[in-house]
């Protein structure tokens, strides 16, 4: 190899390796990263189980008033057997209108804890998305995830507890 090929080498491998250097050093700094449990933020939150326990009272109400009906529908339904002639046919429509009340009761019933469930889920949501932007900005995070979209990442890049502890 003649000198000057050699120096174009030298050349070559040089600007290749402060090339890698820069490259290696910009991948390097990512910044301060933090992850959160979703999950268990949301239920651990007092609100949360306040609201939960809300939901519980207002499902346990509309099975004790859905009893009720039903066993009025019931009890029209063994009077109905012992009737013969008109007194049977009105006893039928009570009784139809009675399943038609039931089935609208049961829709309206089912609507109306899907949207205060719904209501509950965004609500503890904006709380904590909340907190964890007031956490990021203050201790300077570049990223704060969800752990549920993660694969791995070690236990301390975890901020669940601090989330936790500022939601309290």
């Amino acid at each position: 190899m003649t000198r000057k090929n050699k120096n174009v080498v030298i050349g070559v491998i040089v600007v290749f390796m402060v090339l890698v250097m820069a490259a290696a050093s910009g991948y390097a700094e990512v910044g301060k990263i933090g992850y959160v449990d979703l999950k268990r933020a949301f239920y651990e939150y007092e609100k949360t189980k306040n609201m939960e326990e809300d939901l519980g009272v207002l499902t346990e109400k509309s099975e004790k008033e859905r009893t009720l009906m039903v066993e009025d529908i019931t009890t029209l339904r063994d009077e109905f057997e012992l009737l013969a002639g008109d007194a049977k046919i009105k006893k039928q429509e009570i009784i139809r209108g009675k399943l038609e009340g039931l089935q609208t009761f049961d829709k309206n019933t089912r609507q109306e804890l899907l949207s205060k469930k719904n209501d509950m889920f965004k609500e503890v949501i904006e709380d904590i998305q909340q907190i964890v932007e007031a956490i990021g900005k203050k201790e300077n995070y570049d990223y704060i995830i969800d752990s549920r979209n993660i694969m791995y990442a070690k236990e301390m890049y975890d901020i669940t507890d601090a989330v936790l502890k500022r939601l309290k």
